[in-house]
């Protein structure tokens, strides 16, 4: 078999060119690692603008209702306590029934109940005594305190302009959201009917009994963006 000779100027050819060849080559992956990471970078770029849209909407909504923020929050955890407001309702019922010169007696407050969409509420049940006029506006003005309290049932007796009712009522409490939009999570600002939502409930007659908050710190969510 005869063997494959290559002459001299095919080596000095070949050297001369193999660097050649090996510099294309390496251009050729360097060439392609580089669009690669100049791909990425163009994404990375892209998502950070898109987060910065969002944080600047959410700054302007966030300054937007900064004067509703402080007072509104009040409200809202007042008309709806996050934890069982028995005391607070006790103390409205006989507040109305004060000022409308009825007689309150014989009351009973349940247990608390969970109700749907993550609302727990207690009834409250108790006997009213007077005149059936006054039995009424006692009755037409439950809705105005707060916590949010309605009527749920009531029997009434009159006699001789005289009357008694045996009531129910039912009021709502809901635990705070355990966590809170993401950094990223694009909010909207109320609507004309949230603000006029907090606005009445601001008009609710308060209790003056306080619940002081827990100075434990064991029930806060150490990750309240949920991430």
């Amino acid at each position: 078999m005869s063997k494959l000779e290559i002459s001299e100027n095919d080596k000095q050819i070949l050297k001369s060119t193999a660097p050649l060849v090996i510099v294309i080559v390496l251009f050729v992956m360097v060439g392609k690692f580089a669009v690669g990471q100049v791909t990425n970078l163009r994404n990375q770029i892209g998502e950070a603008k898109k987060s910065q849209s969002v944080l600047s909407n959410k700054l302007n909504v966030l300054r937007s209702v900064s004067q509703l923020s402080a007072s509104g929050t009040n409200a809202a955890l007042i008309a709806l306590p996050k934890s069982n407001p028995s005391l607070q309702v006790m103390s409205q019922l006989k507040s109305l029934a004060s000022s409308n010169l009825v007689v309150m007696e014989e009351i009973k407050v349940s247990m608390a109940s969970d109700s749907s969409g993550g609302l727990s509420y207690v009834t409250t049940s108790f006997n009213i005594i007077g005149p059936k006029n006054a039995i009424v506006a006692f009755v037409k003005s439950v809705d105005t305190i707060a916590p949010i309290t309605f009527v749920e049932k009531m029997e009434l007796v009159e006699d001789s302009g005289l009357g008694a009712a045996n009531i129910t009522t039912k009021t709502y409490y809901a635990p705070l959201p355990a966590t809170i939009p993401t950094l990223t999570q694009s909010i909207t600002d109320l609507t004309s009917a949230e603000k006029d939502l907090l606005s009445q409930i601001g008009g609710l007659s308060q209790s003056s009994i306080e619940i002081p908050a827990s100075a434990s710190v064991s029930g806060i969510n150490p990750n309240p963006f949920g991430q």
